[in-house]
């Protein structure tokens, strides 16, 4: 195949679940007519927000396709025009529509190549050109091959916030890569190149996304899939991989760090703005930041090796294993839920996002008593001697008691001290569990040993 061709792309789905499928959508196209007309609502009162920009007929290329969302923004109705009527589904019937999108969605041939949302607009698109006899395809058959023309090999690069490294090193199943000025020096160049009626936008939007993003690490994978699809899988691997390369933050050990390394945009600074007035004429806008965290995190190749010797290789093989046990995956839940904790800027925040953490590993049920029960597990996990054992039960205990304020009477942790205590405590109990990815085979066989070593 020579460079720049796109290769084809042949979906097919079992005879007997495509009949299914075709037999549901032929059902729901007796639905598809028109709809009454709406009266827009009235807002309470008309703000005055700036215009960036003006849209006209003449900006408007190709079909119109009308839609319908509800106050909270969800989609529950498609429409199109056809000789000055409305035509759509809406209510119930566009739940079905949904529920035969995400049905299609699931089979092994389209998981991991076409979206929900994709094949729901495919679907649609059938039911207009049905409606408008412009077609005799089956609805199965149609959304084949639509979505087939969209899959592509696909390199995506999702910028990492706060996060700079020295070379590319790999977590599951994305590389971390750095934006180099090189690249965009690369892309300027092509901007320079553009048609001269595009080409002052393109090196206005590359100097300004320059500022943002040059130099910053970003998680970078390959995929073959239609480009939502592509951008879905991308941000799940993403986020999946930072927050375990988030478990070797310093902010997981020190109460008053926040970290920020998140996909860019999820996370921000705590800032105020205020702006000063006198006499009615602007004479100051100032933001100040409030929050404390270190400016960027800054990773060494030493920093890598030191990450994978306590755990992140380990780790990242288990990411990229779907075929995990079943300790391995309770530890990776835990660990996913564990790394909000560092991103979380109050202290009862993280306080909970440790505890519930270790409660899905350390409880057998939710009939043991939670306090005594994990603090006396945690300490003969990670402890032989008595005295160490007893340190252990009473700084986790001191952690519930810190709980059971904030939840029961709204107090905010004050002792901060014990608190980093804790923290430590928790994080090397983590550190335990992933060492024993290979040892145990469920999370029972561990707590079995648990106990066992509490009555010898």
């Amino acid at each position: 195949m020579k460079r720049g061709e796109i290769k084809a792309v042949i979906l097919e789905v079992h005879p007997d679940a495509a009949a299914n499928f075709d037999e549901k959508a032929n059902s729901l196209l007796l639905e598809l007519g028109p709809v009454p007309p709406r009266t827009p609502a009235t807002p309470p009162f008309r703000s005055d927000p700036f215009v960036a920009a003006h849209i006209t007929d003449a900006d408007i290329l190709g079909e119109v396709r009308l839609g319908l969302v509800d106050g909270v923004g969800a989609e529950v109705g498609k429409h199109f025009i056809d000789g000055g009527r409305i035509i759509g589904l809406e209510g119930e019937a566009f739940k079905r529509l949904i529920k035969i999108s995400e049905g299609l969605q699931r089979t092994k041939e389209l998981k991991e190549k076409v979206s929900t949302d994709l094949i729901t607009n495919l679907i649609f698109d059938w039911m207009r050109q049905r409606y408008q006899k412009r077609t005799n395809l089956s609805m199965v058959k149609y959304v084949l091959e639509k979505a087939a023309q969209a899959i592509r090999d696909q390199e995506i690069w999702i910028p990492i916030a706060e996060l700079r490294i020295q070379s590319d090193f790999r977590i599951g199943k994305i590389t971390l890569r750095s934006i180099t000025s090189e690249m965009f020096e690369r892309w300027v160049e092509d901007a320079n190149r553009a048609e001269p009626q595009h080409r002052k936008n393109l090196q206005e939007l590359l100097e300004r996304e320059r500022k943002k993003f040059q130099s910053l690490a970003a998680a970078t994978i390959t995929l073959t899939a239609e480009p939502e699809r592509a951008r879905q899988l991308a941000f799940e691997e993403t986020e999946d991989a930072i927050a375990l390369l988030r478990f070797f933050s310093v902010a997981n050990q020190s109460p008053e760090l926040v970290s920020y390394c998140t996909v860019l945009g999820k996370g921000s600074r705590q800032t105020t703005t205020h702006l000063t007035i006198r006499n009615g004429q602007l004479v100051g806008i100032n933001s100040r930041v409030v929050d404390r965290a270190p400016s960027e995190w800054n990773i060494s190749e030493s920093d890598v090796a030191l990450f994978n010797n306590a755990g992140l290789e380990a780790l990242s093989r288990v990411l990229r294993n779907e075929d995990r046990s079943s300790y391995q995956q309770r530890v990776l839940d835990a660990l996913l839920l564990y790394s909000r904790s560092c991103l979380a800027k109050e202290l009862p925040d993280k306080l909970i996002y440790i505890l519930v953490p270790l409660e899905s590993i350390f409880l057998k049920n939710e009939a043991e008593p939670v306090q005594q029960t994990i603090a006396e597990r945690i300490a003969f996990f990670m402890a032989d001697r008595a005295s160490e054992r007893r340190r252990i039960i009473g700084i986790v205990k001191e952690a519930y008691s810190f709980r059971s304020s904030f939840l029961h009477h709204g107090k905010s942790v004050e002792d901060v001290e014990t608190l980093r205590v804790f923290m430590r405590t928790a994080w090397e109990c983590f550190c335990y569990l992933i060492q024993n990815m290979e040892r145990f085979h469920t999370v029972e066989q561990l707590l079995s040993g648990i106990d066992e070593a509490k009555l010898s």
